[in-house]
């Protein structure tokens, strides 16, 4: 129990620390990308913490079994369809941001979630737009007040 309770500070204070640079609209920092979670959420570190990001514009398919995937199956995909396009997405994120100089440009933050938005950038190359063209993440367009 102990543990849960340091873990749930260090979780709020590395929001909270990280929620301020983002006050300022479309701040832009260099993160070290940690994870690809699927094609469209990456986990980063900073001099700040680690905190999430939801890539804005784009909404991939899924990797695995999750609440999300039912937007994804009312368009007629099974689930196996829906897994393997997803996996391509998680491969194709991780071969453009992976050794790269990459930035992010934080544009929102998704609260109901507890991570950010952003679009992320290798030099002037928008990742989020290259992710979208590749035709594995449907545009999707992210509202703060639903959250």
């Amino acid at each position: 129990m102990k543990n849960i309770i340091y873990l749930l500070i260090i979780v709020i204070y590395t929001l909270s620390s990280l929620e301020a640079f983002a006050r300022d609209e479309n701040y832009t920092i260099k993160p070290k990308i940690i994870k690809v979670f699927d094609g469209d959420t990456v986990l980063i570190k900073t001099k700040e913490g680690t905190a999430s990001v939801r890539l804005t514009g784009i909404d991939c398919f899924e990797t695995s079994m999750n609440p999300h995937i039912k937007y994804q199956k009312a368009v007629g995909m099974t689930y196996e369809e829906i897994f393997v396009l997803g996996n391509k997405a998680k491969k194709e994120l991780e071969s453009l941001i992976y050794n790269k100089n990459i930035f992010l440009e934080i544009t929102g933050v998704d609260r109901k979630y507890g991570r950010f938005v952003g679009i992320l950038y290798d030099n002037d190359v928008n990742i989020n737009k290259k992710m979208l063209n590749s035709g594995l993440c449907p545009e999707y367009k992210f509202n703060a007040k639903d959250n």
